[in-house]
């Protein structure tokens, strides 16, 4: 029974992953890191930083791929995965990932919407366009893809890494201890 859930979980992952393709730069850096993030949720705001510093200090040696895991507690996160992938899809997804994260103690206590669309004008994006793809169901399905992929794997938090494959069970609270747990573990 077991082994038929996880062929059957295996199947709907190879399935979705042309939805579930995120932000990775190479599928061939040693060191493959899958964080399961909410827009709205101050501790992931806190790790962008950590994440950052680690591209720059690692380079080509590190994949970071953010997945959709908004929480029901949090108002506005779905709203905000919307709209980094509906930015993706005009290819500014990160500086809107960026944007909405800075934002996120403006947007969570509400007028999120109204605010996500002023990010899409500073960037240069066509508003309408992006309205549209923030509000649709392909927009959805994507963001619940990630969600159910996270479940899948026990995902019950944000953030909620993964290294090499690997779910880190506590997250360390300084860059350095993050670094130096990466590093231990893609040596694994």
């Amino acid at each position: 029974m077991k082994r038929g859930l996880f062929l059957l979980t295996a199947f709907a992952i190879l399935l979705t992953a042309p939805l579930l393709a995120q932000e990775s730069e190479t599928e061939t850096a040693p060191i493959q890191i899958v964080k399961y993030s909410d827009y709205q949720c101050p501790a992931c705001k806190y790790y962008v930083s950590f994440e950052e510093q680690l591209k720059k200090d690692l380079g080509d040696r590190v994949t970071i791929t953010v997945k959709h895991f908004p929480l029901n507690m949090h108002e506005h996160a779905q709203l905000a995965a919307r709209a980094a992938e509906a930015a993706r899809q005009q290819g500014k997804y990160k500086e809107m990932h960026d944007m909405i994260f800075a934002g996120q103690e403006q947007w969570a206590r509400g007028n999120a919407e109204a605010m996500f669309i002023g990010y899409a004008r500073s960037l240069d994006l066509d508003v309408e366009k992006f309205r549209q793809d923030m509000n649709s169901a392909d927009m959805q399905r994507i963001v619940m893809a990630d969600k159910r992929e996270g479940l899948n794997l026990d995902v019950n938090s944000t953030p909620t890494f993964f290294i090499n494959g690997q779910k880190l069970e506590q997250n360390p609270r300084t860059y350095a201890q993050f670094k130096s747990l990466i590093e231990s573990m893609a040596k694994q």
